[in-house]
């Protein structure tokens, strides 16, 4: 199985708990691949990132006080902002 890393930097002004998602590993059920506080401008190690084609991963990350971000696409070696 075809993976990539990349990285999430909560661009958020406050402390917030943060779930993230990997959308391309089981669409109907896709495994929660980050889930914990991120203060300000704080990034995430480096995670696993499912691919089918070796170039894109796609992601959705929910905020505990906000929507879900669905269909997020990232690259290898890549740093996301999320909000």
């Amino acid at each position: 199985m075809p993976t990539l890393r990349a990285t999430f930097r909560s661009n958020y002004g406050e402390s917030r708990l943060w779930t993230i998602v990997d959308q391309g590993r089981d669409p109907n059920s896709p495994p929660v691949i980050f889930n914990g506080y991120l203060e300000p401008n704080q990034p995430t190690e480096a995670l696993e990132v499912y691919t089918d084609d070796g170039l894109y991963g796609k992601i959705a990350y929910q905020r505990s006080d906000g929507p879900m971000q669905v269909n997020v696409s990232v690259t290898d070696g890549s740093e996301t902002a999320i909000s």
